[in-house]
């Protein structure tokens, strides 16, 4: 009886060993595993590469944004600023600020060189603040790059335009900081790789609580952010098939913060699964909302908020 009793514990204990290390094998070369691992990004020479080009377009009536509330530096900044949730050119009603981004690239064109001195001027630089040109009447302020994509492996700027105390503060998906400077001065950059921020995530600045923004951290180059016009074009793009993403934020205030900032809906995230071959370009337009929304027209009042 007890020799039975054994050979069963045995037999039960070797089904158990084999299906766990089913199980552990599945999982090890899954591809969603396989994406999660660290998995550098290779550079190679990309000839005759493929073009994804096109536009994020409105649908229907463009929805009007409340402002948004400030409360610090008013005499500088204004009572109220404008709010860049949604922007919509109501010319062509192209969609600015959208993020567009092929998901997962293992190789392809390559990254900026590590040692290139970052200039003010360039995509890789966050400005705290608005340029002279770009500046209404009295002095606004805000991220001009509401949206920000960037490669995480390299280094990135941020710049202050302003006479003010700006301090962008990004976070991770968990709601940890990722990244906190201040930046006391006018003209003044600093440069930082920010890593460990993966995936599109907020970021903010501590000062001034009207201003927010997002942050897209990315191993590969494959991605761009719509402009006024809400076009976009991602070019250089290997042969084969790719996931392509394009984000936009929620723009409906929800409720206020804690700390008065406004917390907006869930974003309007469309996905296309396609495939490139050498040389093609493919014109590929994102149409939004994806969901029908009702904007609210609430704010934070000032006397509300104690102020």
């Amino acid at each position: 009886m007890d020799t039975i009793q054994s050979h069963r514990f045995k037999l039960t204990s070797g089904s158990l060993i084999r299906t766990l290390l089913v199980i552990f094998f599945a999982i090890f070369f899954s591809s969603d595993f396989a994406i999660a691992k660290k998995v550098k990004y290779k550079e190679i020479e990309v000839s005759n590469g493929a073009t994804i080009k096109g536009n994020a377009k409105w649908k229907g009536d463009i929805p009007t944004l409340p402002p948004v509330t400030v409360f610090k530096h008013m005499d500088k900044c204004g009572q109220e600023v404008f709010n860049p949730a949604l922007i919509v050119n109501p010319g062509n009603k192209g969609v600015k600020f959208t993020a567009v981004y092929l998901e997962t690239v293992l190789e392809g064109k390559p990254l900026p060189d590590k040692k290139e001195k970052i200039k003010i001027n360039t995509p890789r630089v966050l400005h705290a603040g608005l340029g002279e040109e770009q500046r209404p009447d009295s002095q606004l302020c805000n991220f001009e790059e509401h949206v920000f994509a960037f490669v995480n492996t390299r280094k990135i700027g941020m710049y202050n335009l302003e006479d003010l105390l700006h301090n962008p503060h990004a976070f991770g998906s968990n709601g940890a900081t990722i990244v906190n400077i201040p930046l006391p001065d006018r003209n003044r950059m600093t440069t930082k790789k920010i890593k460990r921020l993966k995936g599109i995530n907020r970021y903010q600045c501590d000062t001034h609580v009207h201003m927010n923004g997002w942050m897209l951290g990315l191993k590969h180059p494959y991605f761009a952010v719509t402009d006024k016009d809400g076009a976009y074009e991602i070019s250089d793009i290997p042969p084969g098939k790719y996931k392509l993403i394009a984000w936009h934020e929620g723009y409906n205030i929800k409720e206020f913060a804690s700390d008065k900032r406004p917390v907006y809906d869930e974003p309007h995230i469309i996905e296309k699964e396609i495939e490139l071959s050498a040389g093609q370009v493919l014109d590929l337009n994102f149409e939004y909302p994806v969901r029908n929304v009702v904007v609210s027209q609430g704010k934070m009042a000032r006397e509300v908020a104690g102020h």
